[in-house]
């Protein structure tokens, strides 16, 4: 088993995902295809509709490398015992938008799409680190509002991540906004109901068929070869999102 080595984007069968523990029918689909899960806890940090979701509490930089919510110790207890390097995010969250959004940013290959000004500075550097090019959008949650398709392809019903995205020669497919519940909402993101568990498999929440942008998704998917999996026959719900962390084996070098 090894680490994912970029972000969202597993090339092998997953085997660890970071994933809400408020949902556990989520978490026991997960296990009968083979994957352990990192539960996320509620935050009292974070307003109830997004308090347990991982792209809220988490931001995985790629490998063994991951940085989490100040204050969440029992994250970062969970992770280290899992191997990984844990940063503490610099910013505290608190349930305000945007101070609620440091860790919500998108990682499409070597380019990330986040709100600068809300992001937390560890990300910041780890991009100048590694030369991550940042796409500055106003949507403060990024991540939640986007499916990382590949490392060239996203999903968003956000025009102006759609229209950033795009500008930087990333291909996005524009959906249409709502379908997809969130207690306390009027509506939750795409990029909150799925995750992808291997190079070619993409799992949703609930009944992406339900969707009225679910044909012109599959046709993307299946430009690319990804199968769609839904979990459930349920809505959609927006669950903070299914983030791979551990693999089978890495396939790149």
């Amino acid at each position: 088993m090894c680490f994912v080595k970029t972000p969202n984007l597993p090339e092998s069968d997953a085997v660890l995902v970071a994933v809400s523990a408020t949902y556990q029918g989520i978490i026991d689909s997960l296990h009968a295809l083979g994957m352990e899960s990192i539960a996320v806890k509620p935050c009292l940090n974070l307003s109830d509709p997004v308090n347990s979701h991982a792209d809220m509490l988490l931001h995985h930089l790629g490998g063994n490398k991951i940085v989490v919510a100040k204050g969440e110790e029992y994250l970062k207890s969970e992770f280290e015992s899992q191997g990984f390097e844990v940063t503490v995010s610099n910013k505290c969250i608190s349930k305000l938008y945007p101070t609620d959004v440091p860790l919500n940013a998108a990682r499409v290959g070597n380019r990330l799409i986040a709100n600068q000004a809300s992001l937390d500075g560890v990300i910041i550097s780890d991009c100048i680190k590694k030369s991550i090019k940042i796409i500055p959008v106003k949507q403060g949650y990024a991540k939640c509002s986007t499916i990382v398709v590949d490392n060239h392809s996203i999903i968003t019903a956000d025009q102006s991540i759609a229209k950033a995205a795009t500008a930087a020669q990333i291909d996005a497919l524009l959906i249409e906004p709502g379908f997809i519940a969130l207690k306390g909402c009027n509506y939750g993101f795409i990029g909150g109901t799925c995750g992808f568990i291997n190079q070619n498999t993409i799992v949703f929440t609930g009944n992406i068929k339900a969707h009225p942008s679910y044909n012109i998704m599959k046709n993307f998917f299946s430009e690319r070869d990804i199968q769609i999996v839904s979990l459930t026959n349920g809505e959609l719900i927006d669950i903070g999102g299914i983030i791979a962390l551990r693999e089978k084996f890495s396939i790149t070098k």
